[in-house]
């Protein structure tokens, strides 16, 4: 009976066992891109880094992949500079009128982010806009699976 004792008391769990192993604070990347993404000029591209609140300075890969959604197979990598203040920044020139996606790929504190936001660069047609509205919706309704 003893050694039963023994042997379920040294397998058991350790209340605090969660508490010894340190738990990974998340990563914010926030990608910051102008309102309004005119042709044949160097846009800045920015993604701005924090932990808990404060600025992250020291992550060890930081880029942007860029492509438009009517040719997403040609795709372009950026790599960002720090900038200072948790900003990192590139730039880009957009040659051809189009939805875009700016993906951020950014590794920080042996954690690793990719967002990625929607931009509209010149003009689009109105089919391109409701065809964006309709995947959107549709990407929507499979989250929910």
């Amino acid at each position: 009976m003893i050694i039963l004792l023994l042997l379920s008391t040294a397998c058991s769990l350790h209340a605090n066992v969660a508490d010894l192993y340190e738990q990974a604070k998340p990563l914010n990347a926030d990608i910051l891109l102008p309102e309004n993404i005119s042709l044949h000029q160097k846009q800045a591209l920015k993604v701005r880094l924090t932990q808990e609140g404060k600025i992250v300075e020291d992550a060890t890969s930081i880029q942007f992949e860029i492509w438009n959604k009517v040719h997403p197979e040609d795709r372009e990598i950026v790599v960002a500079q720090y900038a200072g203040n948790g900003m990192n920044r590139s730039e880009k020139t957009f040659n051809e009128d189009g939805i875009y996606y700016v993906k951020a790929d950014v590794k920080a504190r042996h954690l690793h982010v990719m967002p990625t936001k929607l931009v509209i660069v010149g003009k689009v047609s109105e089919k391109e806009l409701q065809s964006l509205h309709s995947t959107q919706d549709h990407t929507g309704h499979h989250n929910h699976h």
